[in-house]
C-alpha cells in the first residue's frame, strides 16, 4: 500500500493537492516525499541569512514556535543567545528526523500537522516560513487560533516566495491583523510580513 501510495505522489499535480487537501495522514506521506525525491534540498542550502537576523530581532531573547520548520535549517542560523527556547513542527517525519541533528539546549523537534497541532505553550513570536499556505482554507480561523498562544506583545512572522499566487492569503493577513513590517527581502521577491 505504501509503495502504491509513493507511486501516486510521484504524478503531477497530485502532490499539490495531498499537501493541501489531504488529511493529516496524507499530508505527511505528500511533504515525506518532497524530501525524500529532494525536491527541498535547495532550502537547506539557499536559506536566507537575512530572515534569521529578522527572527533575532522580533524574538528579543524569548520563546520562538516555528510551525513546518522543515529540518530546522532557520534553529541552526540563529544566534543562541537571540532566544531562550526555540520549538520547531513539521508534518514531515523525514524532516524532522534531519531536523533532531540540529537539536540543542532549548531547542527541540516534533511532528505536528499545522492544521491540527494543539500548542500547549505560549510563545513571543510564531513562524509560518513558507508555510501558511499549506493551508488552503480558514488560514484566519487558523492564525487567531495560533494567537491566544501569543505572550504579550508577542508577533507572527510569515513568509511568502510567491506574492503574486498567494495574493489573497496576503490580502486577509493585511486586513485582520496590525501590520508590523510588509516587505520583500532585500535579495529576492520574497514577501515578509510581521504582525499581531
Amino acid at each position: 500500500m505504501l509503495k502504491r501510495l509513493k507511486a501516486i505522489l510521484t504524478v503531477p499535480g497530485i502532490l499539490y493537492f495531498f499537501t493541501r487537501f489531504g488529511g493529516s495522514a496524507l499530508r505527511r506521506q505528500a511533504f515525506n516525499q518532497k524530501y525524500r525525491d529532494g525536491s527541498w534540498d535547495y532550502f537547506d542550502k539557499e536559506h536566507s541569512p537575512e530572515m534569521a537576523k529578522v527572527i533575532e530581532e522580533y524574538a528579543k531573547k524569548g520563546r520562538i514556535l516555528d510551525m513546518g520548520c522543515g529540518t530546522g535549517i532557520l534553529a541552526s542560523l540563529l544566534d543562541a543567545d537571540s532566544f531562550t527556547y526555540y520549538r520547531g513542527v513539521d508534518a514531515s517525519t523525514e524532516a524532522i528526523a534531519l531536523a533532531q541533528k540540529r537539536k540543542g539546549e532549548n531547542i527541540y523537534f516534533e511532528i505536528g500537522d499545522i492544521q491540527s497541532y494543539e500548542c500547549k505553550d505560549d510563545f513571543d513570536l510564531i513562524v509560518f516560513e513558507e508555510s501558511l499556505y499549506y493551508v488552503p482554507i480558514f488560514r484566519r480561523r487558523l492564525l487567531r487560533r495560533f494567537a491566544q498562544h501569543l505572550r504579550h506583545g508577542g508577533l507572527f512572522v510569515v513568509t511568502v516566495a510567491d506574492p503574486r499566487r498567494f495574493k489573497g492569503m496576503i490580502r486577509m493577513i493585511r486586513k485582520n491583523f496590525q501590520i508590523i513590517e510588509d516587505r520583500c527581502f532585500q535579495e529576492s521577491k520574497r514577501l515578509l510580513l510581521v504582525f499581531r
